[in-house]
């Protein structure tokens, strides 16, 4: 990060990346949205893996984009955002949780705006004073502390007035818990003139902190909505319950890898890595031995 980028996300408490995606590598993932979605249409894919959505998922296994490979992939540790990161979290973090969500004018939702510094979120929001703690910014001695950190990168250009990422800058520094009237509006006509509508190309991203008031504006543009969100957090903090697990998504590299252990203080090391990967190899044994399990059941039934 450049001064200048400094300077506006701790300002703002967000930041457009121009083109961290490239044409290519915005065809890549549509198309394989596609491929997914003509399995069946939802407005959410993915999780932010709070919940195991159904009870045969195994553990460290609730939804994930990664499952669907490829250039999905490449966004757990993508060079044109990694230095960002680097800088917001320092080095050693993690990937929280990912999803996708699509908008379009037929279906949305109101905006909810939730967030809040300081832990000014306030009793009726998840982020703030009930979230345990994750959701915080602080600026101490040059350097940046994050809790978690999102990224949320566009597929579909979001012209002004369309809708999309919208939030109050700077409310991430606030002391105050947001207007309670300020927090829903279920049309583009309510909304208050504080909030910021951020509008991007396809292919750029836009970084925010949690910590920062920030929602969804009713969509109404003329095309779909696209949102791939990759959350990422210090490697000692959580806020999802459910973990990956990085044998269940093909060849990855050895920093991809680390990005997918669970938190500890101590972060990938040798330590760390030996107790995650006895933890992995128990449950392929588990899940070999329900296999084998549920074959001789089968082959009981007449």
């Amino acid at each position: 990060m450049n001064h200048r980028e400094k300077y506006v996300f701790d300002l703002r408490g967000y930041l457009v990346v121009r083109n961290a995606l490239t044409a290519d590598q915005v065809a890549a993932l549509s198309e394989q949205f596609d491929r997914v979605r003509a399995k069946g249409v939802k407005r959410h894919y993915g999780s932010d893996r709070t919940r195991l959505p159904d009870d045969a998922d195994r553990a460290w296994s609730s939804a994930s984009l990664l499952e669907w490979g490829g250039a999905y992939i490449d966004l757990i540790d993508l060079p044109t955002i990694a230095p960002y990161l680097n800088e917001l979290l320092g080095v050693g973090y993690r990937l929280d949780h990912d999803y996708l969500n699509v908008n379009t004018a037929e279906h949305h939702r109101s905006l909810y705006l939730h967030g809040g510094g300081q832990g000014a979120g306030g009793d009726t929001t998840l982020v703030g004073p009930t979230d345990g703690g994750q959701c915080y910014y602080r600026y101490n001695n040059g350097k940046f502390y994050n809790g978690l950190i999102a990224v949320a990168y566009e597929l579909n250009t979001v012209q002004p007035g369309d809708g999309g990422f919208a939030c109050i800058a700077g409310s991430h520094k606030a002391n105050f818990e947001l207007p309670p009237d300020w927090k829903n509006s279920a049309t583009q006509d309510e909304i208050p003139e504080v909030v910021d509508r951020v509008a991007v190309n396809a292919g750029d991203a836009i970084i925010f902190t949690e910590a920062l008031a920030h929602g969804t504006v009713p969509w109404r543009g003329p095309n779909e909505r696209r949102t791939i969100f990759y959350k990422y957090t210090p490697h000692a903090v959580a806020w999802s319950p459910c973990y990956y697990n990085a044998d269940h998504y093909g060849d990855l590299s050895d920093r991809q890898r680390a990005m997918l252990m669970p938190p500890s203080a101590y972060g990938p090391n040798e330590r760390t890595r030996a107790i995650w990967n006895r933890a992995q190899a128990e449950q392929a044994e588990l899940v070999r031995l329900r296999g084998e399990v549920a074959a001789l059941k089968q082959g009981e039934q007449p």
